[in-house]
């Protein structure tokens, strides 16, 4: 069945967005949305489906059996991202200027990896919205070589661009965070002692080399780094 008017305006609650917000992520217009949620339209399959598939990226679950119908919020989630590049993308539309999010906080943390041995440190974000909370501790996330270097770079850079000022770190590495449940990991995350983080170096220094190994990549022409440390040098201008 597609998304109900009803449905519609019942998912914009929960999730606290505007109509504007809702039109600009499922591609419409503002007075499309605006007439399909009064009914006083008639809109295509297609028109409802990207509305579906916006909330449906935002935590939202629509459901109805001829009986009940439901709108729910997934208020924690553990995307099952393995893959780096899928999930890098996935993080900069979560932070990105018009997603759905409302971003309260950013935690960055290390953690060590049960299946990895003695690999580096995996790198991990836990993002934490007035709606919803999402953690990003099952990808393997490093600054090993360049491409891997890259993605958490321009992550970096989203995150120091549109939420500076909401940015955190642990000052320890973890224990792998993977084998805890979702809840229990959350928890535990929210316990610690959170730092914020002004500046990248000190919370990368704990298990690489920010001044020396990491800023080489700043000096590869197109690399996501440059952008980073030029955006951080006027930062500290201003």
């Amino acid at each position: 069945m597609p998304i109900t008017p009803r449905q519609i305006r019942a998912a914009r609650a929960m999730l606290d967005v505007k109509q504007r917000d809702l039109a600009a992520a499922s591609g419409i217009s503002l007075a499309t949305l605006n007439n399909i949620e009064r009914g006083v339209a008639d809109p295509r399959s297609s028109t409802l489906a990207a509305i579906e598939r916006a909330l449906k990226d935002a935590g939202i679950e629509v459901g109805e059996d001829g009986l009940i119908e439901e709108v729910r919020l997934h208020r924690v989630a553990r995307p099952n991202a393995y893959d780096t590049l899928f999930a890098s993308q996935r993080v900069l539309e979560i932070i990105a200027p018009g997603s759905l999010y409302h971003i309260d906080r950013i935690l960055f943390y290390a953690r060590h990896s049960v299946t990895s041995g003695a690999m580096a440190p995996r790198v991990c974000l836990l993002i934490e919205g007035s709606s919803r909370t999402i953690l990003f501790d099952l990808v393997d996330f490093t600054m090993e070589n360049d491409s891997r270097s890259a993605e958490m770079a321009g992550i970096l850079l989203g995150c120091y661009a549109f939420h500076s000022g909401k940015l955190y770190y642990l000052d320890k590495i973890l224990e792998d965070t993977t084998t805890a449940e979702l809840l229990e990991a959350v928890t535990r995350l929210r316990a610690y002692d959170w730092i914020p983080m002004d500046h990248p170096g000190p919370f990368f220094n704990k298990f690489d080399d920010w001044e020396g190994r990491l800023l080489g990549f700043a000096r590869r022409p197109g690399h996501p780094m440059r952008d980073l440390v030029s955006l951080l040098v006027s930062r500290q201008k201003d």
